[in-house]
């Protein structure tokens, strides 16, 4: 084979010699040789070759391994001339090559079921060195597309670059397809990131897309997912907020028909009423959570979920009374008293709590700074909307009572 490649790189005129390492490059993948095949890339990427040239012979060769050979002996002699191209600092000169390879090494591993690998290939690609001139929307595909792969794996770091990347790029993106596949990816990276209530927003904006687009029981998995993240998020008035907007709308009461979201709108609805919420009640609403949501915080010990319920059970409490003795909402809270201190402190520090702790005798002094006509209104408001539904509801029952 040494011989062989010497005697082609002695042929003067270029276009011959190109010729002759097409056909010699055409004759190893034929017949599967692929040490003959990686001789010729080690042949080709070496700085006696003229660059004109081995870019054309490789670019030759990628279009045909994925197609010729079989799926193992492709893996092996792609991936072998990915690392020679960018070993060698070729990939700038070699990138319609190196681009065909990695997508096709992509496309290998998702079949393989190997997402990390998939990504890896695919992020190799450098699109801002590549000679050819490439769209907006062609280069947010492309990092959505690796974001996508990375959170097949839940790699969350590796994804978010790529996402980041994408969103510098998404205001001139006209296709709805891929600002939805963004939006999707850029939910779960803040999802699993713990950013719960960022999460939930881009999760309902997501759940009201116009069902022509989105089948209408995905629409719901998006609501439930934003319900989901809702619950787990930081007690507070962003919160709060987050809870009126999913209360609202009409499609919570369908969302126990969904499995796995049982008792998601129960749970919301007692959330947004400022209701106390006792453990027996979360018990299906835990078991529905993704490792990640239910994870240990590095505060006190308690996992995701326990902390919401507690914060939630803490400003539900403020609502109900002028002051409390810490042994008496810890009772409440299920959980000690300097526990509930602590808490407490926390969230009066965070601004999610309004009220001040009498250290000396062991009180919680809640504090309410509500506009008086402002919470009268929102009362009316919310009162005006309850009957608005229940009238609606009657209607869809009992039809012959509108009827003309």
């Amino acid at each position: 084979m040494e011989s062989l490649l010497d005697k082609i790189s002695g042929v003067s005129d270029h276009k011959a010699r190109t010729e002759q390492y097409m056909e010699l490059v055409e004759e190893k993948v034929a017949s599967g040789d692929s040490a003959g095949i990686t001789a010729i890339v080690d042949h080709l990427v070496s700085e006696q070759i003229p660059q004109a040239i081995s870019r054309k012979v490789v670019s030759h060769m990628a279009s045909q391994l994925q197609s010729s050979l079989p799926a193992e002996k492709f893996e092996q002699v792609a991936d072998y001339t990915v690392t020679k191209i960018r070993d060698a600092g070729m990939a700038a000169s070699m990138d319609e090559a190196d681009f065909q390879l990695r997508s096709d090494l992509y496309n290998y591993y998702v079949k393989e079921g190997d997402f990390t690998e998939a990504a890896t290939a695919l992020a190799g690609v450098n699109l801002d060195a590549s000679s050819k001139e490439r769209s907006a929307e062609e280069k947010a595909d492309h990092y959505v597309k690796i974001a996508e792969t990375y959170m097949m794996n839940d790699e969350t770091v590796d994804a978010e670059i790529f996402v980041n990347k994408a969103m510098s790029l998404m205001s001139d993106v006209k296709q709805w397809q891929l600002q939805l596949r963004y939006k999707v990816t850029h939910s779960r990276i803040l999802d699993s990131n713990r950013k719960f209530l960022d999460a939930a927003r881009n999760y309902y904006e997501l759940s009201q897309t116009p069902s022509t687009q989105i089948d209408s029981e995905e629409l719901l998995e998006l609501l439930g997912k934003a319900t989901t993240c809702a619950i787990l998020g930081k007690a507070g008035p962003q919160r709060d907020r987050t809870l009126g907007s999913l209360f609202k709308d009409e499609r919570l009461a369908t969302l126990d028909q969904l499995d796995g979201y049982s008792t998601h709108g129960q749970v919301l609805s007692k959330m947004y009423m400022q209701q106390i919420l006792r453990r027996t009640e979360l018990r299906a609403f835990e078991d529905s959570l993704k490792d990640h949501q239910k994870a240990l915080t590095s505060d006190m010990g308690m996992t995701i979920p326990q902390r919401a319920i507690i914060e939630h059970n803490m400003a539900a409490a403020s609502k109900i009374y002028e002051n409390i003795r810490f042994t008496e909402l810890g009772s409440l809270l299920e959980i000690d008293a300097h526990r509930a201190e602590r808490i407490a402190a926390r969230m009066i520090s965070e601004k999610r709590l309004n009220g001040f702790i009498d250290q000396i005798d062991g009180v919680l002094c809640f504090q309410d700074d509500t506009d008086v006509l402002r919470s009268w209104d929102e009362r009316i408001s919310e009162m005006c909307l309850q009957v608005n539904k229940t009238v609606e509801d009657v209607e869809k029952t009992y039809p012959q009572l509108v009827a003309p």
